[in-house]
């Protein structure tokens, strides 16, 4: 695992869990509100895994006058997630396109393990991480990474808690660093959102998001 202090790093930088439940802000799990494009390889359409009301102050980092709420896609259902995935936000319309999605594997889930499309919606709401959800050194790691997947589904902003640091989280349209906004994971052993039977074994997607291109970025990595 990376051996980055992230607990001094990141001290500054606040960050959140996203779990069920509801606020004031529209945060949520699944649903379609936004035209997803149809996945290149499985031909099924993309997930829309969660959606966040930008709104919402405590995302300020991701604030733009362009977009009122950020959509973080992905196909569960084949190995096109294994590999960088890159979406282009078009607002005005709800649509997205895809830039980037070149899979290897060409590898389908079985029909009756599939993952529903869309995702069943329900209510998300940010929560103030807890001292454990920052490893202060390599020992800690361990701890947080158990707490995550187990214990929430979803971090925001903060620490992105990396299993390995990126090669590149550069836009591909400007070149830009884009901005970490989440990382999600799900254990097979906890059922952390009521309304599917999600599992994403020793997966861990990373989202990424460039304000000034409206393109979001996914990466996935392994435990």
């Amino acid at each position: 695992m990376i051996n980055e202090p992230y607990g001094q790093h990141w001290k500054g930088h606040k960050g959140f869990r996203a779990i069920e439940g509801s606020d004031v802000y529209n945060h949520r799990f699944g649903g379609q509100e936004w035209n997803v494009p149809k996945c290149q390889l499985c031909g099924e359409d993309l997930h829309q895994i969660l959606c966040f009301d930008l709104k919402d102050d405590r995302l300020s980092e991701l604030k733009t006058s362009k977009l009122e709420e950020l959509p973080l896609l992905s196909c569960l259902n084949c190995s096109t997630l294994w590999e960088p995935q890159l979406f282009q936000l078009h607002p005005t319309t709800k649509n997205v396109t895809i830039l980037i999605q070149n899979d290897k594997q060409k590898w389908v889930q079985d029909e009756e393990y599939k993952t529903p499309v869309p995702l069943p919606y329900t209510e998300f709401k940010l929560i103030n991480t807890v001292e454990e959800d920052i490893p202060v050194n390599e020992g800690a790691y361990y701890d947080t990474f158990d707490l995550f997947g187990q214990e929430y589904i979803c971090r925001v902003l903060g620490a992105p808690l990396y299993v390995e640091k990126p090669n590149d989280i550069s836009c591909s349209t400007c070149n830009q660093d884009m901005k970490y906004v989440s990382s999600v994971t799900h254990d097979f052993e906890v059922d952390l959102v009521s309304v599917v039977n999600l599992f994403l074994g020793e997966m861990i997607i990373y989202f990424y998001f460039c304000k000034e291109c409206l393109t979001v970025k996914t990466e996935v990595q392994g435990t």
